[in-house]
């Protein structure tokens, strides 16, 4: 048997030749591994060198650190999505309140956050802090905001503010982040989305111990996941959606936004005038019975009252679930249309029912 066991092996790796190593290849163990801290008020995702490291699993409550391990290839571009609670239409939370923000990290070879961090904001709200009626701006992400290569050399820096004004709670311990700050835009309180990027260069003396690459590519993950979880693409310059909150009175006291579609494409687009649903968001003398009308110039191309009324009222409310809006309950008097408009421009005329005034929510969405 002694005999046959050599012979045995060399047979084996001559039939299989992946089980044998080339001379001098050494595989990364758990050893070479950093840990990598985060926390976010109220989420965050986290991406390395273009790869989706970690996600916030829980959206806003409790504030929910994040503890994992990384396995380093430097120079690091570290890339962060990071949101506060807010509603998409009116950038408040828990109805009519102003909230604040916050992101904090730390990674095992001393890299921190600070005000050397880039960042930018991409959806603020409410603005001028008008809690009455609140409108919000969004800026759509840049494509592949999270890549090596990205260019960021036009973003601010981010700004550093004290635990204290933070305030971070559920599972934060503040002694896994030793000389990091937390860091947001300037604007604490309106910013509601965030990215930020830094690059950590290669430390002093750092060697990299292991010579093997993996055959697991991940790198398209992002655009992956992006149909399945937008609907839309995220090309800069993409419109996403508007909307914006205002008091609805009479004759010329009535509210009517705008829309230009520019291009050679039809767009499809769910539009939305929102009133007594707005109630269930704590908001007070809102508009009972809004209605709809679309304008090509002086040219009515489609009108409604009630959203259910209509014959595609299914259709209306996949292209919501579709579009990321909040569902509409059965039944209620807010209006909707889905449409598909060519290039051109587009007002929108939102009114009360007979005489009726109030206060109104509109809303336009690109629908796939």
């Amino acid at each position: 048997m002694l005999r046959i066991q050599p012979l045995l092996l060399v047979l084996a790796l001559s039939v299989f030749p992946a089980l044998a190593q080339p001379p001098g290849t050494v595989k990364p163990t758990i050893a070479h591994t950093i840990t990598l801290n985060a926390y976010a008020d109220n989420w965050c995702a986290i991406f390395i060198n273009g790869k989706l490291v970690a996600v916030d699993a829980i959206d806003f409550l409790p504030h929910n650190q994040i503890s994992i391990k990384i396995l380093p290839e430097y120079p690091m571009t570290i890339a962060v999505l990071a949101k506060d609670n807010a509603e998409p239409a009116t950038g408040l939370e828990y109805g009519n309140k102003i909230g604040d923000a916050g992101f904090i990290l730390k990674l095992g070879d001393g890299a921190v956050t600070n005000a050397a961090w880039k960042a930018k904001a991409f959806f603020r709200g409410p603005l001028n802090s008008t809690v009455t009626n609140p409108t919000v701006e969004r800026t759509p992400l840049p494509a592949r905001w999270y890549a090596t290569d990205f260019d960021d050399s036009a973003w601010g820096k981010a700004t550093e503010y004290t635990a204290e004004r933070v305030g971070p709670d559920g599972d934060y311990v503040a002694a896994d982040f030793t000389n990091a700050k937390f860091i947001w835009t300037s604007d604490l309180n309106l910013d509601n989305t965030v990215v930020f990027r830094t690059t950590v260069p290669k430390p002093a003396g750092y060697v990299k111990p292991w010579t093997t690459t993996p055959d697991l590519d991940v790198s398209a993950f992002p655009a992956e996941i992006a149909p399945a979880v937008t609907g839309v693409t995220t090309d800069a310059g993409q419109f996403v959606n508007l909307s914006t909150r205002a008091f609805v009175g009479t004759a010329d006291g009535v509210l009517i936004p705008g829309l230009v579609i520019g291009g050679t494409t039809a767009k499809r687009v769910l539009i939305r005038a929102v009133g007594p649903t707005l109630s269930t968001f704590g908001v007070t003398g809102a508009l009972a019975d809004p209605t709809l009308t679309v304008f090509r110039g002086s040219t009515t191309i489609a009108s409604n009252d009630n959203w259910q009324d209509q014959t595609n009222a299914a259709a209306l409310a996949t292209a919501a679930v579709s579009a990321g809006a909040f569902t509409l309950p059965a039944g209620s008097k807010d209006s909707a249309l889905l449409l598909t408009l060519d290039p051109g421009a587009y007002t929108f005329r939102i009114a009360g029912a007979g005489t009726s005034t109030g206060i109104a929510l509109v809303e336009v969405y690109a629908v796939p």
